[in-house]
């Protein structure tokens, strides 16, 4: 079950060890799907989503065109990034009745994630999904980065 109560999502994450990646992985991929079930879908989820205090997110994007972004973000960080903008209609799972304006970054550059790709860049809404993964296991959410917010 995805966490609605910001206090419990609010934890310090501790690094994944690489023998916890797949069943970690699909514990979140499980969660998703059970969210699109219950009529609440979601491209990206962290660690914390769901009770673990784990440096690990995943971020599953359809392109449209029958091709998809699938990240696995593990123990990673943001080390460069580019062209900040407002991005408009940002959600979270974790906060299903709120959407919200943000900052973010067109374009970022991630290091040191543990699995494959170990560095890459990221644009458009991957890059947006993977900050706010990011954010999340570091307790930063939603309500926090709001420019503006609907509820």
């Amino acid at each position: 079950m995805i966490i609605t109560d910001e206090k419990l999502l609010r934890v310090e994450c501790v690094d994944v060890l690489p023998d916890e990646v797949l069943s970690l992985k699909e514990k979140l991929e499980e969660e998703l799907q059970l969210s699109f079930k219950l009529g609440r879908p979601g491209i990206d989820l962290a660690c914390p989503q769901i009770g673990i205090a784990k440096n690990m997110a995943v971020v599953r994007i359809s392109t449209g065109t029958g091709k998809f972004h699938n990240v696995d973000l593990v123990n990673c960080r943001i080390s460069e990034t580019y062209d900040q903008a407002e991005f408009h209609g940002e959600g979270c799972l974790s906060f299903p009745d709120m959407t919200a304006t943000t900052l973010r970054y067109k374009e970022i550059k991630v290091v040191d994630n543990l699995v494959e790709p170990h560095e890459f860049v990221a644009t458009g809404l991957l890059a947006v999904c993977i900050q706010h993964e990011l954010d999340h296991l570091r307790g930063v959410l939603l309500p926090d980065l709001a420019i503006k917010s609907q509820m």
